[in-house]
């Protein structure tokens, strides 16, 4: 408690006095990404472990990820935006107990996850000079999800949603290299033992081809899992991703 108190005094006094000199940054990426999971979702039953690939026959998918930053001197203020969505059709070859309903071996069943993944952030640099950084990260990511599974011929229909903000903590950090090149990365997340934990990292090679714009090339992992009474989200996403970004 005493350090939430200590970040919102310090937020509050760097509001209330900033520097002359601010940014606005604007950065839109592309992610390659592959997915691996399983999801329990149930209103009170015990509910099956579904294997999202296995058993749903979800693709993988990429994904547009938009982010705008304010940098005020070494403090950054920074919202990211990036609705994430998995459809698959498999016949599934066990009975499966979602939400209310059970879906029967043998059974045609369509299936859609969206989630609506947003961030809201603050970083300080520690280190902030000739193209270097490194900084801290405090940030709070909020999960707004729907899951459903359909079975036309029965017909059977099931819709799930789902809600979670996690606080997170990470560091950031970049290094200049000569021919207006420069390397970087950034780590957040936070753990509540097994029963949930966060992981957002990524690692990118940047180039600057004219002033105030920068292109780059990385590669990003995401693990996010949770567990609240019967219920489950395990999600495993990584890939390269391609990003450009507009300082202002």
């Amino acid at each position: 408690m005493k350090k939430v108190v200590a970040f919102v005094a310090m937020l509050f006094m760097f509001l209330a006095a900033p520097p002359a000199f601010a940014l606005v940054d604007i950065e839109g990426r592309y992610w390659f990404s592959d997915i691996d999971g399983n999801i329990r979702l149930s209103d009170g039953g015990v509910g099956t472990n579904i294997d999202l690939v296995r058993d749903l026959g979800v693709d993988d998918d990429d994904f547009f990820d938009a982010r705008i930053t304010l940098e005020l001197g070494s403090h950054r203020l920074r919202y990211g935006f990036m609705p994430l969505k998995w459809e698959g059709r498999n016949t599934i070859t066990t009975d499966i107990e979602f939400g209310d309903e059970t879906f029967s071996e043998d059974a045609d069943v369509a299936s859609e996850l969206r989630i609506d993944y947003h961030r809201l952030g603050y970083q300080y640099n520690i280190i902030d000079t000739l193209g270097n950084h490194l900084g801290v990260i405090f940030e709070i990511k909020y999960f707004d999800g729907k899951a459903s599974l359909k079975a036309p011929s029965v017909p059977l229909e099931e819709t799930e949603t789902f809600q979670a903000p996690l606080p997170t903590i990470g560091l950031s950090a970049q290094a200049a290299l000569p021919f207006l090149l420069s390397v970087g990365g950034e780590v957040t997340g936070i753990t509540l033992g097994s029963k949930a934990y966060l992981v957002d990292a990524e690692a990118s090679v940047n180039f600057e081809p004219l002033p105030f714009v920068v292109i780059s090339g990385g590669y990003r992992y995401f693990r996010l899992h949770a567990e609240h009474d019967s219920d489950l989200a395990d999600l495993t996403l990584k890939g390269p991703f391609v990003m450009l970004r507009a300082d202002f």
